[in-house]
């Protein structure tokens, strides 16, 4: 039997197996999403014999832009805590009558059950690293590209420092976040609430930090957020001033990161996912050793299905991030149009 659950109340009353197996599934990471956006969420289960077999995360989104299901929104990825394929069957045909008009996405990593389901296409692919972290210190050096070990010993030598931040550096991170968005990427970055929700949630309770990098003049160039869940490290945002990148901080900043990881007993480095365009991102996480796999975006459209106005998205877009667009309207753009990008 499938039932149906709004994320609060099946917290509350039902007993989910593997509930923090990763940040993406567990219940900070949808307190951050909820308080974020005011994004609803639901838990679809299937119960046999007065127990949980399978279940998923899933928000409804229906706005002006399109109308879908997510298995789940503002995730990297959202791997189903599903036993098999004909669970995932019986969970998307539920979802299927219920919003017979949306279509539905899935961003999948380990789960090999869902890409079994027959209604399923695959969409887009991405590419995924992660960090072996139980090999001792001097194996994971060794493993790292030469490139990346001579940006380590660079930047040491030219006299960049980091060092744990507080919550005073947290505005300042956010300006490089949006500069580099902009600049790099003519993309819109989160609204400035989504990190300082992911501050409370996370660092404020222990289980995240901000590394900063400084240079010599002891200005702030730089800066990695990891979070921790269970006993994974996930390196989560990075940003840089574009004129910090000459003290090339990011591979130190990086390799301190995996050090204080380490440093907490944890056994995996989620580097997070990339587009297959982005080679440069791509070529630096495999600089540090990680092993790599592919995200697979899995969807179904119903019949006739319009997909979206997606050129409404664009043209806010490539307006808002304009090299002369003041930065209070880039942010006053990221807050209209990002809870529309569930």
């Amino acid at each position: 039997m499938v039932k149906t659950l709004p994320l609060e109340k099946a917290l509350e009353l039902l007993s989910l197996p593997g509930l923090s197996g990763n940040l993406f599934s567990s219940p900070d990471w949808m307190t951050v999403i909820r308080r974020t956006y005011q994004t609803n969420i639901y838990v679809k289960y299937v119960e046999k014999d007065n127990k949980i077999t399978s279940y998923v995360f899933y928000s409804v989104v229906q706005n002006f832009l399109e109308w879908k299901l997510c298995i789940c929104s503002y995730c990297d990825y959202s791997d189903g805590n599903v036993i098999n394929k004909e669970d995932w069957q019986a969970i998307i045909g539920d979802l299927r009558k219920e919003y017979p008009a949306f279509r539905i996405a899935i961003r999948n990593l380990r789960d090999e059950f869902v890409r079994e389901v027959p209604e399923l296409e695959v969409l887009s692919r991405e590419r995924f690293h992660y960090l072996d972290l139980t090999e001792n210190l001097d194996d994971l050096w060794r493993k790292t590209n030469d490139s990346f070990r001579a940006a380590v010993n660079q930047a040491k030598k030219k006299g960049v420092t980091v060092k744990v931040c507080d919550k005073s550096f947290l505005p300042k991170f956010y300006n490089m976040h949006l500069n580099i968005r902009r600049q790099k990427y003519r993309i819109f970055p989160q609204p400035y609430r989504f990190f300082d929700i992911v501050w409370q949630e996370y660092i404020d309770k222990g289980k995240g930090v901000m590394l900063g990098a400084f240079d010599p003049m002891g200005d702030f160039i730089a800066a990695n957020i990891y979070l921790f869940c269970g006993d994974q490290s996930y390196y989560k945002f990075n940003t840089s001033s574009l004129q910090g990148l000459k003290w090339r901080p990011n591979n130190l900043l990086f390799w301190e990161g995996i050090q204080l990881s380490k440093e907490r007993n944890l056994t995996l480095l989620d580097l997070g996912s990339s587009g297959y365009e982005q080679k440069g991102l791509i070529l630096f996480k495999n600089h540090t050793g990680a092993q790599c796999q592919d995200i697979i975006h899995l969807g179904f459209s119903p019949p006739g299905y319009q997909f979206s106005q997606k050129r409404v998205l664009r043209l806010m877009t490539k307006t808002f991030t304009l090299p002369w667009m003041p930065d209070f309207m880039v942010k006053w753009g990221s807050n209209i149009i990002y809870p529309y990008l569930a």
